[in-house]
């Protein structure tokens, strides 16, 4: 019975990834990709690769940092999906599952689903699913039931996110991931909302800890967003030079990021160094108005100390002899023991 149930999901793959019916854009990609480029089998029942414990916990070394963050984050989003089925998971940019939070008691039915610490769940091992194919595509999106590429995976939804570094480069995957069958795509738009929102805070907590010793700007068109995690983010060198920005900044100023890195602040808000510099604090906790240079109004914070005075030390200068007065003739052995002896009190 399973076997025809995998022969005709594999025939559906087949059918809509060669354009023959109607599907979601990014699934017929992404089941295209598995056929032509992965060269994998929807029918086929393997079950996933999982790293071995040491290259696992290299893994999650590299990721030390954003795992700590996400932890927090992760059990709370598990809270708010409220009830049972879910497993909330992050991965690295490979897709490789560094942590997991569900029920202790449902831990082993998300491990038969394949859902392991150290599985490797990129599109290229398991065809379309809600963490390889959100890798790929570098956007959030929900892969439901049958539209997972491989049949053995038909049985789960999931609901996956991207967390961007501060240079805009792939970190790693949120995902929610549920085993009932009773799961409609309709009812993963709130799962999908929390999720997104979920990996922002992830990205935003990871900017700020990783710019902790730069100035950051902090920028927003309501006042009372300004410090939430639709916040634009600006870090900067001491001569107001940009060195990263969060894509919520690049939205609100309207460009692209290399459009932005290396230039100084002053290119896009109407405000001198000086002016902008003037209202820092340790906490940036004051919100001011600011216009960009296109005139239009945001809200902004300022952390940073004052910056130190920087003092110009003068060149050393080799010291002159003392000229001698007109007139005075130092020939005389008197005149010049006198002399050597004021100028040792001198």
């Amino acid at each position: 019975m399973q076997s025809n149930s995998f022969s005709r999901h594999a025939q559906q793959v087949h059918t809509v990834a060669r354009g023959e019916a109607g599907s979601d854009p990014s699934i017929a990609r992404s089941w295209l990709r598995c056929l032509d480029d992965y060269h994998l089998d929807p029918s086929v029942i393997e079950a996933p690769v999982v790293l071995e414990h040491g290259r696992l916990l290299e893994s999650r070394e590299r990721l030390r940092q954003v795992l700590k963050i996400a932890d927090s984050e992760m059990n709370s989003l598990h809270q708010q999906l409220s009830g049972a089925g879910h497993a909330v998971l992050l991965t690295d940019a490979r897709g490789v599952i560094l942590n997991c939070v569900t029920a202790p008691s449902e831990r082993r039915n998300f491990e038969r689903a394949g859902l392991w610490l150290g599985a490797d769940w990129s599109e290229a091992r398991e065809g379309t699913n809600g963490i390889g194919t959100c890798l790929v595509e570098r956007q959030a999106l929900t892969i439901h039931q049958n539209e997972h590429f491989r049949g053995r995976h038909t049985g789960l939804t999931c609901s996956a996110s991207p967390v961007f570094d501060p240079h805009g480069e792939l970190l790693a995957v949120l995902d929610v991931s549920s085993a009932r069958p009773d799961v409609s795509r309709q009812s993963q738009f709130h799962t999908m909302a929390l999720v997104n929102l979920s990996a922002k805070m992830i990205e935003s907590c990871y900017f700020l800890r990783h710019f902790e010793q730069q100035w950051l700007l902090r920028i927003h068109v309501q006042a009372e967003s300004v410090g939430q995690f639709s916040e634009g983010l600006l870090a900067f060198d001491g001569d107001g030079r940009i060195c990263a920005a969060n894509q919520s900044a690049l939205n609100l100023l309207g460009t692209i990021r290399g459009g932005v890195l290396g230039k100084p602040l002053e290119m896009f808000f109407a405000c001198s160094h000086d002016e902008l510099f003037s209202r820092a604090t340790p906490g940036g906790s004051t919100v001011w108005p600011l216009r960009t240079r296109d005139g239009r109004q945001v809200f902004a914070s300022l952390r940073g100390q004052a910056q130190a005075p920087r003092w110009t030390v003068p060149a050393s200068q080799p010291q002159a002899r003392p000229a001698a007065a007109p007139g005075i003739c130092l020939l005389d052995p008197a005149l010049q023991h006198d002399f050597q002896r004021a100028v040792r009190v001198f």
